[in-house]
Order: C-alpha cells, then structure tokens, then sequence
C-alpha cells in the first residue's frame, strides 16, 4: 500500500509541475510586451520608381498654407494647401489639399516639393502622401528623378 501511495504522490507531483510550467509558459505569452505595428509596404520607399508605380498621382507642387490637423481613417494628417505646377503622373492642376501623416515632415509654406501621392477615395480633392516617403525639395536633379521615374511607370503600365 505504500508503494501505492508512493506512485499516485510522484504522479500527482509530475501533473502539478506539467501544469503549473505550461500555466506559465502561456501566462508570459498573454502578457508578453507587443511590438509597436509597422508598415507592410511593397516597395521601397526611397526609389523613385517603385513609388511612381504604386503612386495615383506624381507632381511638383509649391505650399500655399499648412491649414490643421485632421483626422482621416482613424489616422492623424496634417493638411497643407499646394498648388500644382508640373503633373508628373496624372493630370493634377491648380490648387488642392495634400495630407502627411501627423509630424512626419514639416513643409515649408512658399517652398515647391515634388509629392507621390494616393487619393483618399471617400474624401474629395484630398491627396494622401504614399506611406513612408516624405515630399523632397523640388530641386532640378528631384523634379529630373520623379519625372523620370513617373515616366517609366507609365511605360511599364502600358506594356502589362
């Protein structure tokens, strides 16, 4: 009998260590710090020609007012007013308002950037900066890049 006792205290003693690891392996997995979300993108946001591919409109646009802050789709945008001078890719004219993700950049009112942008399709006249790239300074070699790029997209388009 207690050689009995024996095997049902050490099988006992064994079933309570099984549970309390595996109580505690699955307590540090449901308490496990979790890693701030990033973006899945599929192209690389500083070649200008898988941006120009991705992007609905591509042009060079000088700042005419940063109005505020809005919040689109649950995100945080900061609008600026531009008004477009060149289309690169598209057929953007005059004026209309971009969107940049919340303190990503700060434009400089009266300076022209090139911009590849999408179009927020429940918000009219709206232009959405394409995530993770930043408006560049519309210097002769950028406008020279983005056109260029914005070209070789259109080219690739039609050849599909």
């Amino acid at each position: 009998m207690t050689r009995t006792r024996l095997t049902v205290l050490a099988s006992t003693l064994a079933l309570a260590a099984t549970l309390t690891g595996a109580g505690w392996w699955g307590h540090q997995q449901w308490t496990a710090a979790s890693s701030p979300p990033e973006a899945l993108t599929t192209y690389d946001p500083d070649n200008a020609d898988e941006v120009s591919r991705i992007a609905d409109d591509v042009f060079t646009a000088t700042v005419l007012d940063d109005e505020d802050t809005r919040q689109i789709n649950d995100i945080d945008w900061d609008i600026y007013r531009v008004r477009v001078s060149t289309p690169h890719k598209g057929t953007l004219h005059g004026a209309l308002e971009v969107a940049l993700q919340n303190g990503s950049t700060k434009l400089v009112n009266g300076h022209a950037y090139v911009f590849a942008t999408f179009t927020f399709h429940d918000l009219r006249d709206i232009h959405g900066q394409v995530t993770e790239t930043t408006p560049q300074p519309a210097t002769n070699r950028a406008v020279d890049t983005w056109h260029q790029a914005a070209a070789h997209a259109a080219s690739q388009r039609a050849s599909e």
